[in-house]
């Protein structure tokens, strides 16, 4: 019976431990876990006078968009995310213009990480000219749908994301881009990178034979260093091959260099862009079967990059910097545009808020 009784001792102690080591395991768990609830806040003024060029619409983009999103993370490597972005244009006669689903899983390890669903453009960490796409553009398409795979360290980074942006359909094109960017540093104040763009515009369920094909590379090298100002000098190459199948499929492939200066200090800069070369738009104006010009559909890039004079150049003044550890950003521009004949100008208002309090952690107590 003794024998009886130490047999049951010994179980009783050895699941006591079990069970203390579990629940360890299980705290240790819920204390890696955290519920944030993430909201970016967009605040976007536009307003661009082009009458007269050829190049592009006198408009006035003002709106706002916000994007509440929940967000668990484990591990402090893994998220999922679920929320909406919703955009708002002044003047609408609409409560929301826009309202689309984020739903997104990322992974974020020291040197890798990835992204897949429908997720905010601010977890790109690509660099690309506004030869691929315009301030424009990305104020009013903020979200990507697709996949993003990344690496960084200290001298560099490398990105490829894919967009699916145009489902096959009655109503929309099957359309899709391929993006590609990298850069490192190779001395202390100078970097070189490139940038590509694989773009397939496809046909609607309604006619086939209407595929454009457009691919675009840029190539680049630039200096960065502070003497009193912050300056960023950089000196790319734009090529471009584009066709498109319902007119033949012949080629085009124009190309042509373009040279950026900025100058800053205490938020106030003052940047140059000149851009020297052929039309990279060149099936701006062809008509598709839907009856319509492919226009700002197919190119996402300023539309001055579409000049027929053989040269493009940006002037801005303006003021932008970051607050609160980068949470609130902001910038006010004023730019002067010209394609050699004529004087255009661009007024940039913005105000981009990105906030991530913890909602729960550590077994689920509530944060303060």
């Amino acid at each position: 019976m003794t024998d009886l009784y130490a047999r049951i001792g010994e179980m009783v102690r050895k699941s006591v431990i079990l069970i203390v080591a579990l629940l360890l395991s299980l705290s240790a768990l819920a204390q890696s876990e955290r519920l944030y609830l993430d909201t970016d806040f967009n605040f976007d003024f536009d307003n661009t006078e082009y009458t007269g060029s050829g190049l592009g619409a006198s408009e006035t983009l003002f709106g706002v968009s916000l994007a509440p999103v929940l967000r668990y993370e484990w591990n402090e490597k893994h998220s999922l995310g679920a929320g909406v972005n919703m955009q708002k244009l002044f003047g609408s006669v609409r409560f929301l213009d826009d309202i689309d689903l984020v739903a997104y899983y990322q992974f974020k390890g020291e040197k890798y990480g990835a992204v897949a669903g429908l997720f905010r453009r601010e977890k790109m960490i690509g660099h690309y000219s506004e030869a691929f796409f315009s301030n424009a553009y990305l104020a009013d398409n903020r979200l990507v749908q697709g996949l993003a795979l990344q690496y960084h360290d200290k001298i560099g980074f490398a990105e490829l994301v894919a967009d699916w942006n145009g489902m096959y359909s009655l109503e929309t094109r099957e359309q899709f881009r391929i993006l590609l960017s990298g850069e490192g540093r190779f001395v202390k104040i100078m970097y070189a990178g490139a940038s590509a763009a694989m773009q397939h515009y496809a046909n609607r369920a309604d006619f086939q034979q209407n595929v454009v094909d457009n691919f675009t590379i840029n190539p680049y090298i630039g200096v960065d260093f502070n003497a009193f100002f912050d300056f960023d000098i950089r000196l790319g190459y734009l090529q471009s091959l584009q066709r498109d199948r319902l007119g033949g499929g012949i080629w085009h492939t124009p190309m042509g260099g373009e040279l950026f200066f900025r100058m800053s200090r205490w938020g106030v800069f003052i940047s140059n862009n000149i851009y020297v070369g052929k039309n990279l738009q060149p099936l701006y104006n062809s008509v598709g079967k839907e009856g319509t010009i492919y226009g700002a559909d197919l190119y996402a890039s300023d539309p001055f990059y579409g000049t027929t004079t053989g040269i493009y150049n940006r002037t801005g003044i303006g003021y932008e910097r970051n607050f609160w550890e980068e949470r609130i950003k902001v910038k006010a521009e004023f730019a002067l545009k010209t394609d050699g004949k004529r004087l255009y100008n661009q007024q940039i208002i913005s105000l981009a808020v990105n906030l991530a309090p913890k909602l729960y952690d550590k077994a689920n107590k509530r944060t303060k």
